[in-house]
């Protein structure tokens, strides 16, 4: 039975629990009264549950395994994911007994964690309905209506990543010896939510009404519009699988329009009552805890025991972090970011320079990715503010490496040289063969970042991780609209988003499929690395394009002699087959040194038909850097085998059963399958 000091304990730091999401035991009678009974005692209980979702700001950040980047170093965390060798018992962390990494996580695998803070709510809620408290009145209403909200947001990550699962409503010792731990239909589970948001709507109080990160009224509006979205997207709701069950709902066009009303509800607060309005800036989201456009964030205390957070930003800190890096944004990414003009990069008339890939792109491109010798702001150790060149894969003296049999070469030569099959540095070990190399793909992560704070391997400066914003309200009612019939309500909030003040995109004029091309992009970029994408290409059942393409790098390539290039860098991405050009930066046109090794394994696809705008695009990434990750990126099917040809990438959903695809759904750890001698159905194609 646990004692008091454990209840404070907890509060200060509930930590997963390593048993089954059942086998839990209740609360120490005497510990209920004592907690459940003191504003400040209750309140540091369900303060510790607001962790149930932990932020993705880890070095394995889930972006790692979507089409956005990759982590070299991710082997336990996110390569196994992304190279579609996910299995029921691959996701099961160590401290469970399972080979996945404790800290490096993209938190994807939760069973485990939401149960746990779902086992602590229902106590809570049972305690304070039936058995009253001597709580407040207002904290005792608010804490509850806490409590429903912080439910319904644990249930709402489980049906994102799991499909239909486990309803408890009750506290352990109240369910009886006749329950079964079976999953419930989809539907069924999206009642039971709706049902909790309802109740914790009546009880929260309005925006203002408390502290800074509590949940509140606003908060309610935010999590119904993002869940009625998942709900009625085509992996939940397929008309060409239109009965509904554990993994999907039955279909009906009547999702869209809950899913628009609910948008247009929490779009409402801010165009109606003026609530909120988007940043003038685009980092004013993440920078200013007092940003007009944040619903609800969790906020950050600075400190220097933060490694798997300041990780994130390896290549930031102190010009790398020893030859480790984490996060790297892919050329797969950089393709969608649009010119200043609206257009793609492969457009006719898009103005786009190979002699200076980075000028005239989308203001967002700059605030999200930062490319070799990019001046940037940082602060030293000491305290001191500097600008300096990004020091990606740059080399100042000449040098020599071994190549995979031994043999010794200088690291100088010229294209002409490599060309005629002049070898190149390999990748294989981390920095041993890399002078000054901190980065793997050319180009880093500068979105989270704090140029104002000094960072390490262990201390962030971040403020902020906001989990609603109007940035995503906004999309998520031109996604809605769309569906409904009211492009002209889809056109104005994309142009929204796209006016912000330091962003200026031309406004969006299309219609029809070529809006829905638009719709699907703009999430792309302006949600960029906050964690949407992995989850949109399943929900659009469009992932078997998009996370089919590889993980690519960009060659890159400095002049010898310790010369200080300005701005003619070049990344030539070919766009046809009669293009031969090489995927290079260069400093000018004269000698060059070049490191990063273009060796292709056979398994890996590098031709990729872009569909856009009513065109196809052909993509070819055989030339961009393909051995920048150990293993190249894999969307699997039941039958494992891999894709041959061409690979076709388009934003409308596949017609393929996503049951034939395992990695649409997430699987249910196996200990848990096994506990429950298979009473709990594992989700289809997983037969490990």
């Amino acid at each position: 039975m646990k004692k008091i000091f454990y209840i404070l304990a907890f509060a200060a730091a509930l930590t997963a629990c390593k048993d089954g999401f059942l086998d839990k035991k209740p609360l120490d009678k005497l510990s209920e009264e004592a907690v459940f009974n003191s504003d400040a005692l209750a309140e540091s209980y369900i303060n510790a549950i607001y962790t149930v979702m932990p932020d993705p700001f880890t070095e394995g950040n889930i972006g790692c395994i979507s089409d956005e980047g990759f982590f070299r170093y991710g082997g336990t965390s996110t390569r196994y994911i992304a190279d579609g060798s996910m299995t029921p018992s691959a996701i099961i962390p160590m401290e469970e007994g399972g080979p996945a990494h404790n800290t490096r996580t993209t938190y994807l695998n939760i069973w485990n964690r939401a149960y746990e803070y779902i086992y602590r709510l229902n106590y809570f809620i049972r305690y304070v309905e039936e058995k009253g408290s001597a709580m407040s009145e207002e904290v005792k209403t608010r804490l509850l209506g806490e409590s429903y909200f912080l439910r319904a947001w644990a249930y709402t990550n489980l049906i994102e990543r799991y499909g239909g699962v486990v309803l408890v409503d009750k506290p352990h010792d109240d369910i009886g010896a006749d329950f079964a731990e079976t999953r419930e239909n989809f539907d069924k589970c999206v009642e039971f939510i709706n049902g909790d948001l309802d109740k914790a709507y009546e009880l929260l109080p309005e925006k203002g009404g408390t502290a800074q990160g509590r949940v509140h009224k606003d908060c309610v509006l935010a999590l119904r519009c993002r869940m009625t979205l998942i709900v009625a997207s085509p992996l939940f709701n397929d008309p060409t699988n239109p009965e509904g069950g554990i993994f999907r709902g039955a279909y009906s066009e009547q999702k869209w329009q809950i899913a628009y009303d609910a948008a247009k509800a929490i779009c409402d607060r801010a165009d109606v009552d003026g609530a909120y309005q988007l940043d003038d800036t685009y980092d004013g989201f993440w920078r200013d805890i007092n940003s007009p456009e944040v619903i609800w964030a969790k906020y950050f205390v600075q400190s220097s025991n933060q490694p798997h957070k300041a990780q994130l930003l390896y290549g930031m800190m102190d010009f790398g972090g020893g030859g480790w890096e984490s996060f790297n944004p892919t050329q797969a990414m950089w393709l969608d970011y649009e010119m200043k003009n609206g257009k793609k990069i492969f457009e006719e008339g898009s103005g786009y320079d190979p002699l200076h890939p980075f000028n005239g792109r989308d203001p967002r491109f700059h605030h999200c990715i930062i490319y070799p010798r990019k001046i940037y702001k940082w602060v030293d150790k000491d305290g001191k503010q500097r600008e300096d060149p990004l020091q990606l894969y740059l080399l100042y003296e000449k040098g020599s490496f071994k190549d995979a049999k031994g043999v010794d070469h200088e690291m100088t030569g010229t294209v002409a040289d490599f060309d005629k099959g002049k070898p190149e540095p390999v990748t294989s070990k981390k920095a041993s063969d890399q002078i000054h190399l901190t980065n793997t793909g050319g180009s880093g992560l500068t979105k989270w970042y704090m140029p104002d704070k000094y960072i390490s391997d262990s201390m962030i400066g971040n403020v902020m991780y906001p989990w609603f914003r109007m940035g995503e309200m906004y999309l998520n009612l031109a996604e809605a609209a769309w569906h409904v019939g009211k492009e002209d309500v889809c056109r104005e909030c994309l142009n929204k988003v796209r006016a912000r003040a330091d962003v200026q995109m031309p406004p969006v004029t299309e219609s029809g499929d070529n809006l829905w091309d638009r719709v699907v992009n703009e999430r792309r970029i302006e949600l960029a690395f906050e964690a949407f994408r992995y989850f949109d290409t399943r929900r659009l059942k469009i992932a078997v394009g998009y996370e089919n393409v590889p993980f690519a790098g960009t060659r890159t390539m400095l002049l010898t002699g310790g010369a200080q290039p300005d701005t003619l860098y070049r990344c030539v991405q070919p766009f046809d087959l009669s293009n031969k050009e090489r995927n290079y930066y260069w400093a000018n046109t004269e000698e060059r040194t070049a490191y990063i090794d273009s060796n292709r394994g056979n398994d890996v696809l590098y031709l990729v038909d872009y569909e856009w705008m009513g065109k196809t695009y052909r993509v070819d990434y055989g030339e961009c850097c393909l051995t920048i990750s150990p293993t190249q990126k894999w969307f699997p099917n039941k039958n494992r085998v891999r894709p041959t040809g061409v690979i076709k990438c388009s934003n409308k959903p596949g017609v393929e059963n996503s049951e034939d695809y395992p990695n649409y759904l997430m699987p249910i750890p196996q200990t848990e399958i096994d506990k429950t001698k298979g009473r709990i159905v594992q989700n289809p194609g997983y037969i490990y």
